[in-house]
């Protein structure tokens, strides 16, 4: 058989094409790699386009005195003196000083005209504050709020697809929702163990006017607040269920923390270490015999308006009782008063939209026909001291005389000062003033205390359930 030889340098056809392919393979191969690489640079680029944020600055409002704000700029360990209209960046911190006025101190306004306003006591920091750079995508938001009151208004249209508003509060973190009015409250806990080098632990009380937000909580739980709802964060971070947005400003209004003996301590100025109430104060004026003295007594009741005294467990009150016998003819007050504010130094109300003061009153006994020769000498008196504006404003008094009769006769003698109430004799009678109406505090922005008392020669009355309800 002849033997057929290729030439030299010739591949079989299956050699061929096995090169061939490998060589189109590669191509493909490298191809792809290119688009993918080209595609990788788009998504890079685009997302970059889309992403990379410039930082904004928030411009400082003051309100009151210069040296009520100071400023701690980034990167510093000591604040200093501020300018109005001042640029705010982002690690800087504001401070409030305590011992500001009333209202608002100071405002931050950011770059969307978003503000947040500081109450005396409030300290606060930017730790971002960004825009994307070429386009409207997104606008964040990052503040750290350390102490005290401050108020978020986040504008609604903020002229971004996506506006991301968030406040840590010591370990949990609040989420707002842009369109809505906010209160964040920093204050020390009512009990509280001091740790040496510790800071001092803060409840944040977060509250919803407008809008909703979202409490981030330490432990991993989410609470969603709506309008006209509040929550309380503990110390640790954990908060609690959500609550209607009302504040009670009285503490122990049912007269239920101390005994009667502790609540009268109060009067023995010269032994202080003896337990005593820290929420009633009792006096007396003027000075007279202990005999000829009025006295203040705790006296258990049913819930009013039941006046028998026969009730179930969960139906029992304990009343304030002021007591006077003995056919005295001289005059004589006696006083429970409470100086309101966590440290009894007063409470900033110009947040409180509505305020509202309560209470039971029962007169069994007055002495004096109507309101007494000088139309001041009435079982029950009611007296709010308040502030109009500023630390420096003058103490202003609104009072209130609750009074029983045998008829129906107006007071021959009245104070254009006071307002008075006649209520039938030996029934509960339920007490309630507007304190935003027009004839009593409608613009006033501080409230120093609340005190009760009865004014006369004989008297027997009794109150129950005093409340001052603050709503924003």
């Amino acid at each position: 058989m002849q033997r057929i030889e290729q030439p030299a340098g010739t591949l079989p056809a299956t050699g061929q094409r096995r090169t061939l392919s490998l060589a189109w393979l590669t191509l493909l191969g490298f191809f792809l790699v290119f688009v993918l690489l080209l595609a990788l640079a788009t998504f890079l680029v685009v997302r970059y386009y889309h992403t990379v944020t410039t930082p904004q600055d928030a411009v400082l409002v003051v309100r009151g005195l210069p040296e009520w704000v100071a400023w701690q700029p980034v990167g510093r360990s000591i604040f200093q003196g501020v300018a109005d209209g001042q640029a705010i960046r982002e690690g800087d911190t504001v401070r409030a000083a305590a011992t500001a006025g009333y209202g608002q101190v100071a405002s931050l306004v950011l770059p969307d005209e978003s503000q947040v306003d500081l109450w005396a006591g409030a300290e606060l920091s930017i730790d971002m504050l960004r825009t994307t750079r070429w386009n409207t995508d997104t606008f964040s938001v990052a503040l750290q709020q350390r102490t005290g009151y401050a108020r978020y208004d986040i504008a609604a249209d903020q002229g971004f697809q996506q506006a991301l508003f968030k406040v840590t509060i010591g370990a949990a973190t609040v989420e707002l929702t842009p369109g809505g009015s906010y209160s964040i409250d920093l204050r020390s806990p009512v009990r509280q163990i001091a740790l040496l080098n510790d800071p001092t632990p803060l409840t944040a009380d977060v509250a919803v006017r407008s809008g909703s937000l979202i409490v981030h909580g330490a432990n991993g739980e989410r609470v969603i607040l709506g309008p006209r709802q509040r929550v309380e964060v503990d110390p640790t971070g954990v908060p609690g269920p959500p609550v209607p947005a009302r504040w009670e400003l009285i503490v122990d209004g049912g007269f239920s923390q101390y005994t009667e003996q502790e609540y009268n301590n109060t009067t023995q100025e010269e032994s202080p270490t003896i337990p005593r109430s820290s929420t009633w104060q009792i006096s007396g004026t003027p000075t007279l015999p202990d005999n000829q003295r009025g006295y203040f007594r705790l006296s258990p009741i049913c819930r009013p308006p039941d006046v028998n005294n026969l009730c179930a467990l969960e139906d029992r009150r304990t009343a304030a009782w002021f007591y006077r016998t003995g056919g005295q003819t001289q005059g004589f007050a006696t006083f429970i008063t409470q100086q309101l504010g966590s440290a009894s130094t007063g409470i900033d109300i110009s947040e409180y939209r509505t305020l509202t003061f309560s209470l039971w009153a029962r007169v069994l006994y007055q002495s004096l026909p109507d309101v007494g020769d000088r139309g001041t000498e009435c079982p029950v008196m009611i007296r709010i001291t308040g502030r109009r504006e500023s630390p420096a404003d003058p103490d202003i008094e609104r009072v209130v005389c609750v009074y029983t009769d045998i008829d129906d006769e107006e007071p021959r003698v009245k104070s254009d000062e006071i307002i008075y109430i006649r209520v039938e004799r030996s029934e509960w009678t339920p007490i309630r003033i507007d304190l935003r109406a027009d004839e009593w505090l409608p613009d006033f922005r501080y409230l120093r205390r609340v005190q009760i008392y009865a004014n006369g020669h004989d008297y027997d009355a009794r109150v129950v359930d005093v409340s001052l309800v603050g709503e924003q």
